[in-house]
């Protein structure tokens, strides 16, 4: 779905003029939509049906989303992403909603930080004893959100501070965590980057 969209956006401006093109960028937006309004919907109403809860090595997940093809700007290059995976306990989650999360949450960074800029994605062990927590942060160095953005529009469905986008990564992404009994919390500011952090209880077998 994230290439066709890519492969669309890199194509308007040369034939946007056209009425055939215009129809496909119309029937694939309408498609995205569909699709992550979906899953947003389907996590609201049965998210334990639907989830295939194992004891996940998140570091394992993770080393999966950032080996992923690189995201490229226009200028075909992608911003440096830099990784520092430290312990953290096993979690009790589903790999496939869970990457989709962390697929999304990555590619954000990207898109915020621009060619010339640095992605770092890092894990460690959080919580108190006996509580512990595996805690996962992306941060970007692109150019922020404002307090008022932050406050009033993150996590509504069509809100973007991006050009071109369509405001449905970060929405869904939080449904996929919450469903996951984890939290995410956003730290940001004009012109100072952004830290998205999200925290999960460790599964059984981390106090075995």
């Amino acid at each position: 779905m994230a290439f066709r969209l890519r492969l669309l956006m890199s194509n308007v401006e040369e034939h946007w003029e056209h009425a055939e093109f215009r129809q496909t960028v119309r029937e694939l937006l309408a498609s995205t939509v569909d699709r992550l309004d979906g899953i947003a919907g389907r996590f609201s109403a049965h998210e334990d049906a639907l989830l295939i809860k194992v004891s996940l090595d998140l570091n394992g997940l993770l080393r999966q989303v950032a080996e992923k093809p690189a995201r490229r700007g226009r200028a075909g290059r992608a911003p440096a992403l830099k990784l520092a995976l430290g312990a953290v306990p096993p979690v009790w989650g589903d790999p496939f909603y869970l990457g989709d999360a962390f697929a999304s949450l990555l590619e954000n960074a990207f898109e915020a930080a621009a060619p010339e800029g640095t992605v770092l994605l890092r894990s460690f062990s959080g919580g108190k004893r006996g509580r512990q927590r595996a805690v996962v942060e992306i941060i970007d160095t692109g150019a922020g959100m404002t307090p008022e953005f932050l406050r009033d529009r993150l996590f509504q469905p069509y809100e973007t501070t991006k050009p071109g986008g369509v405001g449905l990564g970060l929405a869904t992404a939080r449904q996929i965590v919450t469903a996951h009994r984890g939290s995410i919390r956003i730290v940001s500011q004009a012109g100072g980057g952004t830290l998205v952090r999200l925290s999960f209880p460790a599964g059984p077998e981390a106090g075995a």
